[in-house]
């Protein structure tokens, strides 16, 4: 069966949060006086990171969330700072703080050819509409659902149930393509919708999770033209 409606995952899988959070980071530290954490942004996303599988599993909400990875990391640096301030610092700066993955506006080209894309992301509209209007790339996208307007998030099922009731897409013509396990693919199973894991740094465990494993965007494309 042809698949040419894409459920295309944004962080990590087209825009480079990394990039964007890192930068953001080291600025809030600069701007709370904190300049000599700003070389810890590895630390922070490890505490980061392991929050956000909490809220996917349901075990935090967003606003906990937000100020609990600031508290964490002060805490575990020895850090006296208000983690809900440098939260504000840090989150207005990624707001407007956009970068996309190399190849990805031509892997978005190449997709628009193809069929229909809809951005299916876990976060606030805030930080990521502001990133997709930074970078000018939202009339790629035939629909947009960020997991804070809808009130469900990836992998909830009902996430993807809301999907299907607002966007103009066939469940049965539809394939996820993100590179989260946790997010992208166990969602897509939730749903019985295929799934391509987007791993270009090597397939981790429990890839056969996921009914296609590419390690770029070419791969992409080659998958989703042998089911055409």
């Amino acid at each position: 069966m042809v698949r040419n409606n894409y459920l295309l995952d944004a962080d990590e899988t087209i825009l480079d949060f990394v990039r964007s959070s890192r930068e953001s980071f080291a600025w809030a530290m600069a701007e709370a006086g904190l300049g000599k954490l700003a070389a810890d942004y590895e630390k922070f996303r490890a505490v980061n990171d392991a929050l956000w599988k909490e809220y996917e599993r349901g075990e935090v909400t967003k606003a906990k969330l937000v100020v609990e990875r600031f508290s964490r990391f002060f805490a575990a640096e020895g850090a006296g700072a208000d983690a809900a301030a440098v939260n504000q610092l840090y989150f207005g700066r990624l707001c407007s703080t956009g970068y996309l993955l190399s190849g990805a506006e031509e892997f978005l080209q190449a997709l628009r050819v193809r069929g229909k894309i809809f951005l299916i992301t876990n976060g606030t509209p805030a930080a990521q509409y502001g990133r997709l209007d930074a970078l000018g790339i939202r009339s790629y996208f035939d629909g947009i659902f960020v997991s804070d307007e809808i009130g469900f998030a990836k992998p909830d099922l009902r996430f993807f149930e809301y999907v299907f009731a607002h966007a103009p897409a066939d469940r049965d013509n539809s394939i996820v393509i993100g590179d989260s396990l946790t997010s992208d693919i166990a969602g897509a199973n939730n749903a019985g919708i295929p799934c391509i894991l987007y791993a270009p740094n090597g397939a981790p465990k429990s890839a056969e999770a996921a009914d296609y494993v590419a390690h770029s965007y070419l791969q992409i494309l080659e998958i989703l033209d042998s089911l055409r």
